[in-house]
């Protein structure tokens, strides 16, 4: 009776299977997870230089509308600005005299304290009235009757600008 008594496996797998295939498909994530940051990462420099380029375009807009920066900056002095709440208000035509919009603006890229760029940090404009702006941590730039945008860019410090 032993010998026709034979074993019977009960379905299923073993410790040892789950443990290979679990070990396989951590292989396979650590593989692709760079590839999916770099995508990540490149996405965030896309929209930062359409943002820059947006910027860019409104500037301009203001400048052959006005022929100067009035609407912007009254001192008529070259300058650099960040595009805080009171800048968006300007360029979205809320507060500005004409209630032109310039640039409309997506919540994503808002937050509490003006237009962000994917990183968070405040875009920048310089406008120049015949003179020269020096970004931080750039060589100087001469802006006459022109203006120049950029973002900082990641914490990397890859600056994306319009110049």
């Amino acid at each position: 009776m032993n010998k026709i008594h034979k074993r019977m496996r009960i379905g299923g797998f073993t410790l040892l299977e789950l443990l290979v295939v679990i070990a396989i498909i951590m292989i396979l994530a650590g593989l692709l997870l760079p590839a999916v940051m770099g995508v990540k990462n490149s996405a965030r420099k896309a929209k930062a230089k359409t943002d820059v380029k947006q910027l860019d375009i409104a500037l301009k807009a203001i400048l052959m509308d006005d022929r100067d920066w009035k609407l912007l900056d009254s001192s008529g002095a070259t300058s650099m600005k960040e595009v805080d709440n009171t800048m968006m208000n300007l360029l979205n035509g809320t507060t500005s005299p004409k209630k032109i919009c310039y640039m409309e603006f997506d919540k994503a890229s808002t937050n509490g304290a003006g237009f962000s760029d994917p990183w968070k940090q405040l875009y920048r404009i310089a406008l120049g009235n015949d003179g020269t702006v020096t970004p931080s941590g750039a060589s100087a730039v001469a802006l006459p009757r022109a203006s120049a945008a950029w973002s900082l860019g990641s914490p990397v410090g890859q600056y994306i600008t319009s110049w």
